[in-house]
């Protein structure tokens, strides 16, 4: 007979209230954090059921600066100016700079006969979108003055746009933003899962991020292309380096207390990927750089929202919490509970969870294309399909997330082929 001792017996019961404790701490947080966030899903519902106000028309005409960073983008910058030059807006009225960044190509002729002004740059030790876009603003203040332009348009150089773009923009300015970023399309949705997930996932956005956001006078975020910036917020060039600089931007404007406001007539498309090789060293890279900025601008986020008033305040709020690591913090939730409960571990609990995610995701991709399907440039059983498969988009972020503390990570170009020229770009509504 095996005899256990009172001391042996304390030490077992202490390890299991440990356990226990554990477990209701991770409660604990999970829950106060769900309800922190519980807003968004305020947001699913008016994007869904609500339509953004059109900008009212102006006789105003402000002067723009449109700004693209290119490297080997000798296949699409082609597509990208002439878009350009069919713009509706008075073409006295805006120039085109590009900064061929590192290339080995044609970019930069193209760019020019494109009629574009032209900054070649040549740094491998800083081969990154900031400090490309740095060099470019260096060189527009000496050769033209960065006030001698109202307002800045960001464009990728595999970027589409519709030939109101700048109109739009100009109308959205009007009302008093600062910063307005467009509605964006993946022009290349229907090539195959991949692209359409990205697809997807840029029209959830428009719905439930940005829509909501901007009927309840809350700034938004930039995503990287597509977006004008008054020229008072640039007057000292470019100062956003991070592996995300639409992000750090971001957070450095709403923690200013300025707007990022929002036009969804303002539309435009760029090719997404279709390999997962590809998509997932660009999400790697979106997970670290987001994860940089919110260590660099949370303690700045949640400073504006004692210091600042009204709406200044709730976008500081708001942000902070779209800038908050989701991926990563469920992660570690999921990691620790999975340990501290190893002894009674449940395959069959992982699995149902997994398949509650991935449900949940599906719904969401639905949700999303019953929404927005007037601008889904497919229909039937491929977009059906489609929607069971956008799940991998999200579900990868939470590996990433554990990754991207673990290991060093460089911003590299992402290939476009520009598959989809001006032309066809309207079949993609």
């Amino acid at each position: 007979m095996l005899l256990l001792s009172p001391s042996f017996g304390y030490i077992m019961v202490v390890e299991t209230e440990g356990i226990m404790l554990v477990k209701e701490i991770c409660a604990f947080i999970t829950a106060t954090v769900s309800v922190l966030m519980a807003y968004f899903a305020v947001y699913y519902v008016i994007g869904f059921l609500a339509r953004t106000r059109a900008y009212p028309e102006t006789d105003k005409r402000r002067r723009f600066a449109i700004i693209t960073a290119a490297r080997n983008e000798e296949r699409v910058i082609g597509n990208l100016l002439k878009t350009l030059r069919e713009q509706d807006y008075p073409a006295e009225l805006f120039d085109i700079f590009c900064v061929a960044d590192n290339c080995t190509d044609n970019t930069a002729s193209i760019a020019r006969e494109g009629g574009a002004h032209v900054y070649e740059r040549f740094d491998p030790s800083r081969a990154r979108k900031g400090y490309a876009l740095e060099f470019l603003f260096k060189n527009i203040e000496r050769d033209h003055g960065i006030a001698s332009y109202d307002a800045y348009v960001f464009f990728d150089a595999d970027n589409l746009v519709e030939g109101d773009f700048l109109t739009q923009m100009n109308r959205a300015l009007e009302s008093g933003a600062d910063v307005v970023t467009g509605y964006r399309m993946a022009s290349n949705f229907g090539e195959n899962f991949i692209a359409a997930a990205y697809g997807v996932h840029f029209m959830r956005s428009s719905a439930f991020s940005h829509r909501p956001r901007a009927l309840l006078g809350l700034s938004t975020h930039i995503a990287g292309t597509g977006f004008a910036v008054k020229s008072d917020l640039l007057t000292e060039g470019w100062k956003y380096f991070s592996l995300t600089e639409d992000t750090e931007f971001t957070m450095s404007v709403v923690s200013r207390g300025k707007k990022i406001a929002y036009c969804e007539e303002a539309r435009f498309y760029d090719e997404q990927p279709t390999t997962m090789k590809i998509a997932v060293r660009q999400r790697l890279r979106w997970q670290k750089g987001r994860l940089v900025c919110f260590f660099k601008y949370s303690s700045l986020l949640i400073k504006g929202v004692f210091t600042k008033k009204g709406r200044k305040a709730l976008s500081c709020y708001d942000m902070f919490f779209y800038l908050f690591p989701k991926s990563l913090f469920n992660f570690v939730m999921a990691l620790v509970a999975f340990f501290a409960s190893l002894s009674a571990f449940n395959a069959g609990g992982v699995l149902s969870s997994v398949a509650s995610a991935y449900a949940s995701f599906a719904l969401i991709g639905a949700l999303t294309v019953v929404r927005e399907l007037k601008n889904i440039p497919i229909r039937g059983a491929r977009l059906v399909w489609y929607v069971l498969l956008f799940p991998w988009f999200d579900l990868v972020a939470l590996p990433l997330s554990l990754v991207s503390l673990c290991m060093r990570v460089k911003w590299k170009p992402i290939p476009h082929e520009g598959k989809v020229k001006n032309e066809e770009k309207t079949a993609c509504r």
